[in-house]
């Protein structure tokens, strides 16, 4: 089995949920096995009979696609019955849409998409566009310095191995913490991205690499409009996330600005 084979779609039935699923379906981008559909509802909420065909719609294309399927109803808080689901079942990877809420509903509210990216294991898939595209042409893949082996020991490969064109890594080093006649750390970071480069060799798909100086999160979202990226591919600590949620860090800023679909890599397990 490939690492992408088995997914955890949370389904919500909005606009947005539904289009994801269609994407995924048309184009069998992942080329997934099996999907098990989770849909949580509020406590003592039934499924309305327009959602049940919907439910039996999904089973049926997904079956016509030659995808096993299977669904999960639950009921009460939607980050912590996605998270049950993604251990119980032991799926690789959780597709869901995002609804790119601003950063004060994030901090006060709490969104299913963010809550779900601060304790998941797997990689997690956000949709935010319903604007229909090819996913695979060309991933940008931000990387730092720390330690985040998953993206290109793991999350690349498998991305390549269901059609991955190009991948470009990337690296913007911080205004905020260096100069642009610092050679040592431009230095450090072109042999990062070159070792990287080197690792991902040869496994059929075009690899480049770009550093940018300046704002990190600004610069990763132009650097995706201008190279014109399909997807974006990028690490995260959780830790640090929760800290960034309430800060507004470059991670963050990324998941919540970004138009394109984001495939968001946990850095621990």
């Amino acid at each position: 089995m490939t690492m992408l084979s088995r997914i955890l779609f949370a389904l919500d039935f909005s606009e947005r949920s539904l289009r994801m699923f269609d994407r995924l379906l048309e184009q069998r981008e992942l080329k997934a096995k099996e999907v098990v559909i989770i849909y949580v509802a509020k406590p003592d909420e039934a499924l309305t009979n327009e959602q049940r065909e919907t439910l039996d719609d999904m089973h049926g294309r997904l079956a016509e696609a030659g995808v096993l399927s299977r669904e999960i109803i639950a009921s009460g808080e939607p980050v912590a019955e996605i998270l049950r689901a993604e251990r119980q079942e032991n799926v690789d990877l959780i597709a869901m849409a995002s609804s790119g809420k601003g950063r004060a509903q994030e901090i006060f509210v709490g969104s299913t998409s963010m809550g779900v990216l601060r304790s998941a294991d797997r990689p997690v898939l956000l949709f935010k566009s319903l604007v229909h595209g090819p996913m695979l042409n060309s991933a940008l893949v931000p990387l730092d310095l720390s330690s985040c082996p998953a993206i290109v020991d793991r999350v690349i490969p498998a991305l390549i191995s269901a059609g991955l064109k190009e991948a470009i890594l990337f690296h913007v080093v911080p205004s905020t913490h260096f100069s642009m006649d610092d050679d040592e750390r431009f230095g450090q970071v072109a042999d990062m991205l070159d070792h990287q480069r080197d690792e991902l060799a040869g496994k059929g798909c075009e690899v480049g690499t770009h550093i940018h100086f300046g704002t990190v999160s600004y610069n990763i979202l132009e650097a995706a409009r201008e190279l014109g990226s399909s997807i974006i591919v990028m690490g995260i600590h959780r830790r640090s996330l929760l800290r960034e949620v309430a800060l507004g860090g470059n991670a963050e800023e990324v998941i919540r600005r970004s138009p394109l679909p984001l495939l968001v890599v946990p850095c621990e397990r």
